[in-house]
Order: structure tokens, then sequence, then C-alpha cells
């Protein structure tokens, strides 16, 4: 069997693996901190990398998904505030140069995405919308194991850029990873879940505060979630008019089994979709494997 070294490299960590291109299988699994620069991030892949290729395994490619639009021959071409030094910085060919075998560069939402589509909850379906919840909101659109359309904004990667509510210009409203408010990534980026509930008078520190509250019926909580859910569902039904997917999967750290935003979603997107459409909402189940295994679709 071969695999690929995967290299899941956000803001903050860089989750690096052998992937098995049969099965998506991840092994031999490592987690560290992200450099500030690319300069430095640079060598802690390649030293990873070097690591991970001591193992006995067949490597027949070298995979690196990460934020930022990245342009079809692998180069970065916007990553605002991250990473300075990397946007138009040939990876591929440095990657090539040194470790000898084929080198696919993707958007971290794609290769989320892929991996979910391949291996994961949206594996028995034909078009797959994938929507990761996180700092900010990721999306990717997978038909039949690959990213629909190509180029730095191809794949439905700027999905949660869709305005789903008029501007707001309040001062403090939220805000995209662009400034703007009213999107889908401004009201269900992750931390809205604790701002809503904080904002109807509730005093939560993190997500899973407002989830024990909302199981204790507190008003707060409640008013919070509905807030949110309300936002998410409005975004989901966006999302799905504008790709027409079997199956929206939503992912990330505040969608975890059981919790109180997603039971049901299904239902009411139904009843907001155009008549005779319908589409299925799936939980992600592979957590941070997801990227680490769908970085081995890009090899064919």
């Amino acid at each position: 069997m071969t695999h690929i070294l995967a290299f899941d490299m956000g803001g903050t960590r860089i989750k690096a693996a052998i992937a098995a291109r049969a099965d998506g299988a991840v092994s031999e699994v490592l987690t560290t901190a992200t450099p500030g620069d690319f300069p430095s991030a640079k060598e802690v892949l390649v030293e990873i990398a070097e690591r991970l290729r001591a193992t006995s395994r067949t490597i027949t490619g070298l995979g690196l998904s990460l934020p930022g639009l990245v342009d079809d021959d692998g180069r970065v071409a916007a990553l605002p505030g991250k990473l300075p030094g990397i946007v138009g910085f040939d990876l591929v060919g440095f990657f090539e140069a040194r470790f000898g075998v084929p080198v696919r560069v993707v958007n971290d939402a794609v290769a989320y995405a892929l991996g979910e589509a391949a291996f994961g909850a949206g594996k028995p379906y034909h078009r797959a919308v994938v929507m990761t919840v996180g700092t900010g909101i990721g999306t990717a659109v997978v038909e039949d194991g690959r990213p629909l359309t190509r180029g730095r904004v191809g794949g439905g990667v700027l999905g949660g850029q869709i305005p789903i509510a008029p501007p707001d210009p309040a001062p403090d409203a939220p805000r995209d990873t662009s400034g703007r408010t009213g999107t889908i990534e401004a009201l269900c980026a992750a931390r809205r879940i604790v701002d809503y509930a904080n904002a109807a008078g509730g005093t939560y520190a993190a997500t899973p505060d407002v989830y024990a509250g909302f199981r204790r019926g507190e008003p707060a909580a409640r008013a919070g979630i509905a807030r949110y859910r309300g936002a998410l569902l409005r975004g989901i039904v966006a999302l799905a008019h504008a790709h027409a997917p079997d199956v929206i999967v939503v992912g990330g750290g505040p969608m975890v089994e059981g919790n109180p935003i997603t039971d049901g979603l299904e239902e009411e997107l139904e009843s907001n979709l155009w008549s005779g459409y319908e589409a299925d909402v799936r939980l992600a189940v592979l957590g941070d494997a997801a990227a680490l295994a769908g970085l081995t679709r890009l090899f064919g």
C-alpha cells in the first residue's frame, strides 16, 4: 500500500501524518505549534517530513493544506495576517525538489471537505457541501470525490462570505475575516455561540458552558442557541440553494455529537428549501483527521 506525507497547517497548529492513498487512514500523527512566519514554518515542515519519511512505508506524494486562497499551481495567492513570506512562494517546487515526490497544495477547507466526502459523513452522497465552524467558517463543495470547479476561489471556498442579513453599521457588530457584517461567517463563527448567549444576559466563558446552560434550561443559553441556530439555518439554506448538494456536512469544534444546535436542523432545512428539493444534514465524523485523509484524494 502506498502513502503520502500529509500536512494540515493552521494558524496555530501543524498536524502531520502518513495517510494511506487507498482508504485515507492516517498514522504516525504529529502535532506542533505553527511558527509565526513562513520561513520558520517551512523548516518545521521539512523536519517533520524527514521524520515521517524515515518509516518503512512507501511514500509516493506530499500533500499540504493551509488557510487562504491557493492557485492551481499550489502557490498561496492570499493569506492576510498569517505566515508572512508565504504568498507567491513556490511550495510545490520547493518540496518536490527536497523530497522527490509529487506535491499538492490546497486550501484547508477543501482538504477537510474531501476527507469527509470520501471517507466520512459525506461518503454515500454524489455532491456534498462541507461547512467547518471555527474561528471563521470554512466551506467547500465536493462532487464525486473532486472539488467543484478550480482556481483560487474554486470549490466553493468563499461560501462563508455569502450575506444572510443586512449590513450592520454598529461598531461592535460581528464581522467576518474580511471585515464585513451580515455574512455567514460573521454570524456563525464559533465565538458567536458564546456572544449571543452573553448578549441575552449570560456570563459564559466558552461554548461547552453555553451547552451546559442550555441543558439546565437557563434562559440566556436557550436564547443564545436559538439565535445562533437561526443564523446557521439561514447560512445552510443559502449554501444549499447555491450548490444544490445532496448533503450538507457540518463540522468544527462546536459541532460535537449531541450538540443542541444541529439536532432537528434537517427538518427545518427542508421547510426552507425550494419545493421538490431535499438535502440531508450530517455531522462531520473524522475530526482532525479529515483534512489529512482528504489530501490523499488530490493524487488520483
